[in-house]
C-alpha cells in the first residue's frame, strides 16, 4: 500500500518520511499522508492497544516532564523572589537604620541647640529684667513728675471750668427763655395758622357738601325730566299703535264692504244675462 509507513531493517521501529509542508490546522494534520500511514498500520495489524498503551506512557512522561519543568520553573521563581525579598528586606532594615541613626543624630543637635537656646534665652531674660527694672524706676520717676505737672493742670483747668460752666449756665438759662418765648409765639402762630386751616377746610367742605347737593338736585332733575320723556314717548308710541290698529280695522272693514258689494253687482248681472237670453229665445209651440 502506499499509504503504509516504512519500517526499519529489524524492523523494530517506524522509518516516517518528513513532508515539505507542515499542517497549518488539526484538520490537515489528521489528513497529512503521514498520520493516515500510521493509523492504516496500526488498524492492519491489530495493533491498537500497543498503541494505546505506547502512546499513553509517551503522554504520562510528557506530562511528568513537564510537571518537573513547572515545578522547577516555579522553584526557581520562588527562590528568586524570596532573594528579592531578602534583599528588599535587608535594604530596607539598612535604610531603615540610617534613618534611625540620622534621626537620633538629629535629636541630639536639637538637644544640644536646645540647651544652648535656653542658656541664651535665660541670659536674655536677665539682661531683660535689669533693663525693665531701670527703665520702671526711671519711669515712676517720671510718671511723678507727671503727675505734680499733672495735679497743677488739672487744679487750673477745674477753675477755669468753674468759671465756664457759671458762664455757660448763665447764657443756657438766657438761651432757654428765649427758646421759651419763641416756642410759646410759635405754638400761638401755629394754632392760629391752625385755626385758620380749620376753618378754610370748613368752609371748602361745606362748598363741596352744597356742589354735591346741587350736582346730585340736577342729576335728579335730569332724571325726572328722562322718566317724563320716555313715558311721553311710551304713551305717544301706544296712541300711534292705537290709532295703525283702527286704521287696519278700517280698512279691513272697507275692504270687505267692496267686496259683498261686487258680489252682488255680479248676481245682478248674472241675473240681467239670463233675463235678456229668455226673452230672446223663441217659444215652443205645442
Amino acid at each position: 500500500m502506499a499509504n503504509k509507513p516504512n519500517l526499519s531493517k529489524d524492523g523494530s521501529t517506524i522509518d516516517f518520511k518528513a513532508s515539505e509542508s507542515m499542517p497549518t490546522t488539526a484538520k490537515k494534520f489528521r489528513q497529512s499522508p503521514e498520520i493516515q500511514g500510521f493509523y492504516s498500520f496500526i488498524y492492519d495489524n491489530g495493533l491498537q492497544r500497543e498503541a494505546y498503551e505506547i502512546l499513553t506512557r509517551i503522554m504520562q512522561r510528557r506530562k511528568a516532564q513537564r510537571a518537573a519543568e513547572i515545578a522547577a520553573a516555579q522553584a526557581a521563581a520562588q527562590a528568586e523572589a524570596r532573594a528579592k525579598a531578602e534583599a528588599k528586606a535587608q535594604a530596607k532594615a539598612e535604610a531603615k537604620a540610617a534613618r534611625l541613626a540620622a534621626r537620633e543624630a538629629a535629636r541630639a543637635a536639637a538637644r544640644a541647640a536646645k540647651l544652648k537656646a535656653a542658656e541664651e534665652r535665660l541670659k536674655a531674660r536677665e539682661a531683660a529684667r535689669l533693663e525693665k527694672e531701670k527703665l520702671k524706676a526711671k519711669l515712676a520717676e517720671q510718671r511723678a513728675k507727671e503727675k505734680a505737672l499733672a495735679l497743677k493742670k488739672k487744679e487750673a483747668m477745674l477753675a477755669k471750668k468753674a468759671a465756664l460752666a457759671a458762664k455757660k449756665k448763665a447764657q443756657l438759662e438766657a438761651k432757654k427763655a428765649a427758646q421759651k418765648r419763641k416756642a410759646e409765639a410759635l405754638a400761638l402762630k401755629k394754632k392760629q395758622a391752625m385755626l385758620a386751616k380749620k376753618a378754610a377746610i370748613e368752609a371748602k367742605k361745606k362748598a363741596l357738601a352744597a356742589k354735591k347737593k346741587a350736582q346730585l338736585e340736577a342729576k335728579k332733575a335730569a332724571q325726572k325730566r328722562k322718566a317724563e320723556a320716555l313715558a311721553l314717548k311710551k304713551k305717544q308710541m301706544a296712541l300711534a299703535a292705537a290709532k295703525a290698529k283702527v286704521a287696519a280695522k278700517a280698512k279691513a272693514a272697507a275692504k270687505a264692504k267692496a267686496g259683498a258689494k261686487t258680489k252682488v253687482t255680479g248676481k245682478a248681472k248674472s241675473a240681467m244675462k239670463a233675463k235678456t237670453k229668455k226673452k230672446k229665445s223663441p217659444k215652443k209651440k205645442h
